[in-house]
Formats: C-alpha cells, sequence, structure tokens
C-alpha cells in the first residue's frame, strides 16, 4: 500500500469545487469567480455537468462508498436551489453510513429552509463562513454581508436544530483591537457551533492594494502586533468553554473535528474534482486548471508523481500541525536530529509514547518550528 493509506481500494474521501461567489472579497486566495457572470452565460449548468462527468470518469479511484465529501469553493450555497439539490443528493448516494457531508456556506446565502433542503439531501455538516461578527471589520476584508445576513443565518441554524456546524473566524484584521478579537470569540461561543475555525488573515496582493489605498502602509503591522499580542488569550478562552484545539487553526468540542480535514493532515488518499481541485492517490497528484473556462474546455490536469520520500515528508509537515502528532517510526527518516533536539529542549516539541507532538507555543509557531524539525533538502 502506498504512503498515505487508499492502495486499490482507492480514495475514500471526495472533494468537490463549486467556484463561485456572489462577491469575491479582497482577502481570498481561493479560486473563486463572480456568479452572475457565469449564470447569463450558461457556464453554471455545464460546469455542474463536466464535474458529474469527472466523478464518474475517476471512479476507478475511488472506495465504492465514501467517507468524506466535501462541498467547497467559492460559496456553494449561492447556486440556484434548484441545481445545487439534486447534485448534492447525487454526490450523498456514495456517502457511507455515518459519513460525513460537508457544505460551505456566507451568512447572506442560507436561511432556514435551504437547510432543511440540504440536510434531506444528505448535508450533514456546515461550514459557515462568519469571518468577524463586527460588519465594520467585514467591510475591511472586503466582505459585503449585512448584520441581519449573519444574525438570520444563525438563527436558521438554531431553528433546524442542525447537529453539526463550524463557524469560521479570521484574526489580525487591520483596525481590529484585543476587544474586537475577543467580543468575535465570545459571539462565537454564544452561536453555540461545534466547531471553530480561528485563521489568520491572508494578504492576497488584491487585499494589499486595498488596504494600500485605505489605511496606509503601516496598518499590517500593527493588525499583526495586536493579533500575536492577544491570540493566546483567545486560544485560552476556546479551550476553557470545551473545545479542543485539535490543529493549528481548528477547535471543536470532542468527538465533533472535521474527519475530512482529518483526513488531510493524515495524508490518506482523496479525490478532487472540479475547478482548481487536488487529488492525490497513492503517488499519483494531479491539479485541475484553476479558472472555469479552462476546465470547461477540457484542459488535461497538472499531474506528478511523488516519490516516497516526498510523501513522509508532507505527512510530517501535515502531522506536525495536529495535536495527535506523527508518529517517530513513521517519519523519523525526515527529520533534522539538531532541529529536534533544539525544539524539544526550547519545549516547542516534545515526545510521549512514540509520538512527537508540538507544545502550545510550537502550534502557535508552527511553521518555523515545523521548518526547524524537517531535512527539507
Amino acid at each position: 500500500m502506498a504512503p498515505g493509506g487508499g492502495g486499490a481500494a482507492g480514495a475514500r474521501h471526495l472533494y468537490v469545487h463549486l467556484p463561485f461567489c456572489g462577491h469575491r472579497c479582497a482577502y481570498c486566495d481561493f479560486a473563486s469567480e463572480p456568479l452572475a457572470v457565469h449564470l447569463a452565460s450558461g457556464r453554471v449548468e455545464l460546469y455542474l455537468g463536466r464535474v458529474r462527468e469527472e466523478f464518474a470518469a475517476a471512479d476507478e479511484s475511488l472506495a465504492p462508498a465514501l467517507e468524506t465529501i466535501y462541498l467547497g469553493g467559492g460559496t456553494p450555497t449561492a447556486l440556484p436551489r434548484e441545481w445545487l439539490l439534486p447534485f448534492v443528493a447525487a454526490l450523498a448516494e456514495r456517502l457511507q453510513p455515518g459519513g460525513e457531508f460537508t457544505v460551505e456556506a456566507n451568512p447572506e446565502t442560507v436561511d432556514r429552509h435551504l437547510l432543511e433542503e440540504l440536510r434531506a439531501a444528505g448535508v450533514n455538516r456546515l461550514s459557515l463562513g462568519i469571518q468577524s461578527f463586527s460588519e465594520e471589520l467585514r467591510r475591511t476584508l472586503g466582505r459585503r454581508v449585512p448584520q441581519a445576513a449573519v444574525d438570520g443565518a444563525l438563527a436558521a441554524v438554531r431553528e433546524t436544530g442542525w447537529p453539526e456546524w463550524s463557524l469560521d473566524l479570521v484574526y489580525g484584521i487591520p483596525g481590529a483591537s484585543g476587544d474586537d478579537l475577543r467580543s468575535d470569540v465570545e459571539r462565537a461561543l454564544d452561536s453555540g457551533p461545534s466547531h471553530i475555525s480561528l485563521y489568520d488573515l491572508t494578504y492576497t496582493d488584491s487585499f494589499v492594494a486595498r488596504l494600500r489605498r485605505r489605511s496606509g502602509p503601516q496598518t499590517r503591522e500593527l493588525a499583526e502586533a495586536v493579533a500575536e499580542e492577544h491570540y493566546a488569550q483567545v486560544v485560552d478562552r476556546l479551550e476553557e468553554a470545551g473545545y479542543r484545539r485539535y490543529e493549528v487553526s481548528n477547535f471543536a468540542i470532542p468527538g465533533h473535528e472535521s474527519r475530512h480535514n482529518q483526513a488531510y493532515w493524515r495524508l490518506r488518499d482523496y479525490l478532487g474534482v472540479g475547478a482548481a481541485a487536488v487529488s492525490t492517490v497513492g503517488l499519483r497528484r494531479w491539479t485541475n486548471p484553476r479558472r472555469v473556462r479552462a476546465y470547461l474546455e477540457g484542459r488535461p490536469p497538472e499531474a506528478e508523481t511523488l516519490d516516497e520520500r516526498t510523501k513522509l515528508v508532507e505527512r510530517a509537515m501535515l502531522g506536525l500541525r495536529t495535536r495527535e502528532g506523527v508518529a517517530m517510526a513513521e517519519v523519523g527518516l525526515v527529520l533534522d536530529e539538531n532541529g529536534l533536539a533544539r525544539m524539544l529542549e526550547a519545549g516547542f516539541a516534545r515526545l510521549e509514547d512514540g509520538y512527537l507532538r508540538l507544545g502550545r507555543r510550537g502550534l502557535d509557531l508552527s511553521t518555523s518550528v515545523i521548518a526547524d524539525l524537517l531535512l527539507l533538502d
């Protein structure tokens, strides 16, 4: 069996990319395109059909029953319901009993009826992108989401008794104070999600340009300093409230971790379909064209063959981001002995029962700590 699992039985995890958004936010680094343009041209229907074809053609790479399905974007729930719901139901037919089916959503696209329809179609987990409860801070991000839409989406989740859902927040937003960050976390906790993701702001080229026009060049440094100063308090508050930090940016009530994301971090085989989607099965990896037009034109994916050492490095890099860490017997060949000694001595990492794990501060500084631990050349 190749590293990462799967083997001849095929991948048990499926990612489907729907790259359409009502509005593209300045900070977004994902493959997304304006929905209205593609609706007007008829490309949305064509795209869904093309994804179905790709999924069917890749059937030999998949296990008969899937453990997880993740429908991401873009904003999947921005699509017309008459197209989205049958598409979701067809995917759900491949999910094993008790499997996890996640759909990403933005607040302005969610209401009680849609949630009920998604559940009836087979979805059992929601990932809701709030980013901030402050309308002013959302405007800084370029998000055109009124407060009424945020409140309405959260009310819909409560009213439907949605069982599993994650709430996304972004920290380090320019202009945010420590009080703003703490307020976002308290409001998130009051909303009662089973899972909270707390992401560092991505400074895309478009967001940097927007920031310079609005605020001047020093704003980023100030925002990052505020975030660093208060982040530890936020982590403490989430864990005090019963949310276990099981990955650098992800917190969950025990038993409610994202099984799909855990598959990535454990380097399990997975299939990705749609524009920009990546697949890794055994030692094969391929990436679909990023743009919708190129994907619809049938341009071939970029393919590569991985070697065993690359898989081990990836397994270590991803696994060390998690609370469970990685087995020394599995990744010992790609660890730097000197770097390991330094990180252990500094308390950033620890060895327990044959596993290498990062400590609290090690997770906070995971990028630099993991780089020190691995033989990357």
